[in-house]
């Protein structure tokens, strides 16, 4: 190794940017000496400006790492030494990801992809949240939601254990400041998170292990706090669990039990608060293995909802917690395909028919085609006819419609082409009076404007879809949340601020929403 003075650095040939720019300046402007090691050194005037990771002025020196050293002194991670893919020089082929073995982690992950939506944003924490993306990918979900993690990653397929941080095909980068920024603000749709332990009132704890261990909350607070939905995975005991899941049965059998039990009565420290989360309208459940639980207004203690085939309810779950549960009355069994090998195959997109809106005050019809795949001539004619029978009874007593199509991650095999075309040319003579394609942002736009026009906007059954917890009234969260998830739209602090000065509550509920969707008037 040897040492050069003041230079500017280039990180483009790492996996993240996180935070060396900022710290660099700190140290700088305190007084420091900022000291960074790189693997090579150019010449001055080399590189482009847009290329520069941190400016020479905030460095004082640099310690070169000899080429024969870089796999031990300049790894990517723990175990990876030098990856194009996480640094964003090729792509890898999707197909070549590996799939999780079928075991509590994979039973865990998959059921809470569940609650995986086209277009939202999450974030995945460490250790059993990192499963979804792998789920994700062998689902074939990956494509149509954004997965983040907090050292500044967007989109691909985030890296696990103990490379956790980068990700496979990013679709950016950004410094880990930035991230917090835009998950303190709103950002996020939904995250997963681990938990270490669970009160009955939905407290968790991530950041002591035990009375002597303190390890710290890292990121998650900052998480947790301003993000609408919350899952939080764990496995129901540790050390020692062992089950059972040949997934052939679709079932799971609980051989031996943790030691630790997860749910106890008083958590080591209270990292996320279940009263709290009620407070501000957050959506909080509980996923492990054999059980599923949520935390909502309607209960002191949280709820179970779902427990998996297989598992005993007295013995395998209530006797394993250090308190009472509320027991659901409408409990139900976790799906079975979480526990069999063979790909789950979650419609993400919903049926056909759920993808089609017709407002009747202007005779406008949308159709929402993201996602959908035509690999067939047999899956373009089932496309055509399903469509058709859709269409005919509204055309057949009001007339030809104006339709608005959605092709946002629309895709039709090569040589099925004119295939297609004939399918569309027969659904526009028979039922179009005229038809606009757009990708996603600019159908949701004018669907929302046709929604503006409409007299009767069904307001009182969208106030109870957003008042989960029946309290009569939403929290400015659940405004912001309903309209992000139902409109589309980001309300800013100011605006969100005007609109509930007065409550919410279903008397000004539809004057809201009016308001609301006046901004694209």
């Amino acid at each position: 190794m040897h040492l050069l003075c003041c230079c500017i650095i280039n990180t483009t040939d790492e996996s993240l940017l996180c935070d060396q720019r900022i710290i660099a300046a700190a140290a700088a402007n305190s007084g420091g000496v900022v000291l960074a090691q790189v693997k090579r050194i150019c010449e001055t005037g080399s590189l482009p400006s847009r290329a520069v990771g941190v400016p020479g002025a905030m460095v004082d020196c640099v310690c070169v790492v000899e080429e024969s050293e870089h796999d031990v002194y300049h790894p990517m991670s723990y175990t990876k030494r030098s990856d194009p893919v996480l640094y964003g020089k090729i792509r890898s082929p999707v197909e070549d990801v590996p799939k999780m073995q079928l075991n509590e982690r994979k039973i865990i992950a998959r059921r809470a992809s569940f609650a995986l939506k086209p277009g939202k944003v999450i974030n995945l924490g460490i250790g059993l949240p990192e499963g979804i993306a792998s789920v994700a990918s062998e689902e074939g979900q990956l494509q149509y939601v954004t997965l983040t993690t907090e050292p500044g990653v967007f989109g691909g397929l985030p890296a696990s254990g103990k490379e956790f941080g980068p990700s496979s095909n990013a679709d950016a980068l950004v410094e880990m400041n930035e991230m917090f920024d835009f998950y303190d603000g709103g950002g996020l749709d939904m995250c997963f998170l681990g938990a270490a332990q669970i009160s009955p009132q939905g407290d968790v704890n991530v950041s002591r292990m035990s009375a002597e261990k303190l390890i710290g909350p890292g990121g998650f607070i900052d998480i947790s706090q301003s993000t609408r939905n919350i899952s939080f995975l764990c496995t129901f005991t540790a050390k020692g669990l062992d089950i059972d899941c040949d997934g052939a049965e679709g079932k799971i059998k609980i051989l031996k039990e943790g030691k630790i039990k997860k749910f106890v009565n008083q958590v080591y420290e209270r990292t996320f608060s279940g009263e709290e989360a009620v407070r501000r309208g957050q959506q909080v459940y509980y996923v492990t293995e054999r059980a599923v639980f949520r935390r909502t207004a309607s209960h002191d203690v949280i709820e179970l909802i779902e427990i998996a085939p297989g598992v005993d309810l007295q013995k395998e779950i209530l006797d394993q917690m250090e308190f009472e549960p509320v027991i659901s009355p409408n409990l139900k069994q976790m799906d079975e395909r979480i526990f069999r090998h063979e790909k789950m195959e979650i419609e993400l997109f919903g049926s056909l028919k759920d993808r089609v809106t017709y407002h009747e005050g202007d005779h406008v019809i949308f159709i929402d085609l993201t996602g959908i795949s035509l690999a067939s001539e047999d899956e373009v004619r089932w496309l055509g006819r399903s469509l058709d029978l859709i269409l005919h009874p509204i055309t057949k007593e009001r007339g030809p419609v104006d339709a608005i199509v959605n092709y946002d991650g629309f895709d039709c095999k090569s040589g099925l082409e004119e295939a297609y075309a004939d399918a569309v040319e027969a659904l526009s003579s028979r039922h179009y009076k005229s038809v606009k394609r757009y990708s996603f942002n600019a159908f949701r736009r004018a669907k929302l404007k046709t929604m503006a026009s409409v007299e009767a906007l069904n307001a009182k059954s969208l106030f109870r879809e957003w008042d989960e917890d029946n309290t009569g009234s939403l929290s400015p969260l659940q405004l912001r949340a309903g309209v992000r998830e139902y409109f589309g739209i980001r309300l800013k602090q100011a605006e969100l601020d005007a609109l509930c000065k007065d409550g919410v509550t279903l008397r000004n509920f539809t004057d809201i929403l009016l308001e609301v969707m006046s901004k694209f008037e």
